[in-house]
């Protein structure tokens, strides 16, 4: 998985954000929502699902709280399972849920799950070798017909996004040390054997360009920083997503069933 010492330097940066509650994973918490929102659409009850990746646990545990659904949370940062379990432990869930250790580029969990999903989790890897071969193992987890949605960011899209900021004035968007964020020609040029990208989702498209545009554009004339939880973000959760730009895409790819 490329260097391991910048593996185990992601793995402690991960670590140091367990105890940071719904703000672990990222401080953008209408983005989480949108997150949410998109995987809770394919969520079925009955449903055995896997979270690869988990982090602490808060979309895992909303899932199991909302749906009578059998969730496995999976993570490499044990200061991440163990808030996971923490939190899981003080919620009335509908569902079941139990979180473990481990590496997602080498995943060996038989559970035939019905649902399988990331959230930023296949932009910690540092190469394009190895995030296509972690996303293959993850779309064969599924039973035949069960889905892999890969809720991922796209290169492509945070360009566009700062194409928009840059007319503007603003100054671009830099993806985060510790992230390679995917490329659309990539993913346009992957298959996967046994498995088929059956569309992608461009949920967040709305929602960048009112945050990342709009709310910025009316902070920087403020003089001072764009806020996540500004009134026009929060517009975005109650409109639909219109274009293509929002660097946060859901793949969806499903196993194929047998002949």
């Amino acid at each position: 998985m490329g260097s391991e010492k910048q593996v185990e330097s992601v793995r402690e940066y991960w670590n140091s954000r367990a105890s940071l509650g719904q703000s672990a994973g990222t401080q953008d918490l209408i983005l989480k929502e949108l997150e949410l929102k998109t995987i809770a659409q394919f969520v079925r009850p009955g449903m055995k699902i896997l979270d690869a990746g988990c982090g602490n646990g808060i979309t895992a545990i909303e899932l199991a709280r909302q749906f009578q659904v059998d969730v496995t949370g999976v993570d490499y940062a044990p200061e991440m399972v163990k808030a996971a379990e923490r939190t899981a432990a003080g919620v009335s869930l509908l569902g079941t849920i139990q979180f473990r250790e481990g590496d997602v580029t080498g995943m060996h969990l038989a559970g035939d799950f019905d649902l399988v999903y990331t959230e930023r989790v296949i932009i910690n890897l540092p190469e394009w070798e190895t995030q296509k071969k972690t996303i293959t193992a993850l779309a064969g987890l599924p039973r035949p017909g069960g889905l892999y949605v890969m809720l991922e960011n796209s290169q492509d899209g945070l360009e566009e996004i700062n194409v928009l900021r840059q007319r503007i004035g603003l100054k671009p968007v830099i993806a985060p040390w510790h992230n390679r964020y995917l490329k659309d020609s990539e993913l346009r040029d992957f298959s996967i054997p046994g498995a088929t990208l059956e569309k992608v989702i461009f949920f967040s498209s709305t929602y960048y360009f009112l945050s990342r545009v709009v709310n910025a554009a009316l902070a920087a004339r403020e003089g001072k920083e764009p806020a996540y939880d500004a009134p026009v973000n929060q517009l975005a959760l109650h409109l639909p997503a219109i274009g293509e730009m929002g660097q946060s895409r859901a793949w969806v790819w499903k196993r194929a069933t047998p002949n």
